[in-house]
């Protein structure tokens, strides 16, 4: 995923699901202060913050006096609340914003990157993307420019690889800068998470599409109108209106036959036609018809269907085992899912069964055995049996 900064401070509601470093303190709100606290509901970090993210790679991201800092699991302040804006630690290292600029300070809370910057990205395998004006070069974890500024977009590095466009041309950089795969092309992923998905990443020239892999051969010819990124070794292509599958030999084992088509998971892809979807298995065999009007991919080999305006979840034998019964629903994860009746959320298991009530306004995925709620107005924390992690004004858990 690539780590881009905002300059606004995002509540974790909004944050995509990341794999969250091991602990185990919970963020733990007291009426309208935060503190973290152990799954017992022990506090061992007095709630005193204006608000707290969880931790990330041993640190937390808190706010005090509308200004932001970092703490670590003893509750030291290692980076002290100070910037209208902070990023989570990576590498030992966190962005942070002063005077609308950006720089960087580690986690003995000395600056180490000067804010001179327009924007950066989040370190990763060592290295950091910044921006002055127009162009991006990288920085290293001393601060100092080992990748010049002069690239019109930068993704991080992964791999060993950076993709960057230069003008209206892209490829791939490695550590050095140097042009590890040619910056020739028109067009590569946009997305970093499509980068190098199974070892091999799409480019496109004159209109075409093809894969290359690390070493920048072109392993599949630029011969399709679009393609997708590759999962569990298949990736979808486009050939006029219609998509199918491609193996990574490049060879056509779904012929293009769908209007639209998911990555695989767990050994299956959603597929659409005439804006109903289904699923198939890599050999093209139909496990469910397109009959549902809202689906999405597997997840915990389970799959959210949908149609008329209900929700409920099949099995990888296409068997819907939680009926159409829910008002909205979200993917599996960690065993749970988060599902809506009227407008309510509350958690059901693999096989249906609620096991965290409705009761909530919003929910979100399970991560690291906790999940973000809003209760009565209020962010809270709930474990997987159904624990809250906070005590509202007045005593009232």
């Amino acid at each position: 995923m690539k780590k881009s900064l905002s300059k606004i401070w995002l509540p974790a509601l909004l944050l995509t699901a990341v794999a969250f470093a091991q602990t185990n303190l919970i963020p733990y709100r007291e009426g309208n202060v935060w503190g973290f606290c152990d799954k017992k509901k022990r506090v061992v970090i007095q709630p005193q913050f204006q608000y707290v993210d969880r931790f990330l790679n041993g640190y937390a991201r808190v706010k005090l006096d509308d200004k932001f800092g970092i703490v670590n699991a003893k509750g030291t302040l290692v980076v002290r609340p100070r910037f209208p804006n902070v990023y989570d630690i990576f590498d030992g290292i966190a962005a942070v914003e002063k005077n609308s600029l950006w720089g960087f300070v580690n986690v003995s809370d000395t600056e180490v990157v000067k804010p001179v910057y327009d924007e950066v990205y989040s370190f990763s395998e060592d290295l950091a993307a910044v921006r002055k004006g127009d162009d991006w070069g990288f920085v290293d974890l001393n601060g100092k420019i080992v990748i010049p500024l002069g690239y019109q977009k930068v993704f991080s590095f992964k791999y060993g690889l950076a993709g960057v466009f230069r003008g209206n041309k892209a490829g791939f950089i490695d550590r050095t800068g140097r042009e590890s795969i040619k910056i020739v092309y028109d067009e590569i992923p946009l997305r970093y998470g499509d980068m190098f998905s199974d070892s091999l990443s799409a480019v496109s020239l004159n209109g075409f599409w093809g894969f290359v892999d690390l070493t920048g051969n072109l392993v599949i010819p630029r011969v399709f109108n679009f393609v997708y990124a590759f999962s569990e070794g298949y990736a979808g292509f486009k050939e006029g209106h219609k998509c199918g599958f491609i193996d990574k030999t490049g060879r056509v084992v779904v012929s293009p036959q769908y209007e639209h088509v998911y990555a695989f998971h767990d050994g299956l892809a959603c597929v659409m036609n005439g804006g109903l979807a289904g699923y198939i298995n890599s050999s093209g065999k139909k496990i469910v018809e397109t009959k549902y009007t809202n689906a999405n991919s597997f997840s915990e080999k389970r799959a959210r269907a949908g149609s008329g305006g209900k929700f409920g979840f099949i099995d990888t034998t296409g068997r819907l085992v939680v009926p159409l019964v829910y008002d909205g629903a979200d993917d599996f994860h960690e065993g749970l899912a988060a599902v809506m009746k009227g407008d309510r959320w509350g958690y059901i298991d693999k096989n249906g069964k609620v096991v965290i009530p409705f009761k909530y306004d919003s929910a979100t995925m399970f991560e690291n055995g906790i999940a973000l709620v809003r209760c009565r107005g209020q962010f809270g924390y709930v474990g997987k049996g159904g624990e809250e992690y906070w005590r509202d004004a007045g005593g009232e858990k």
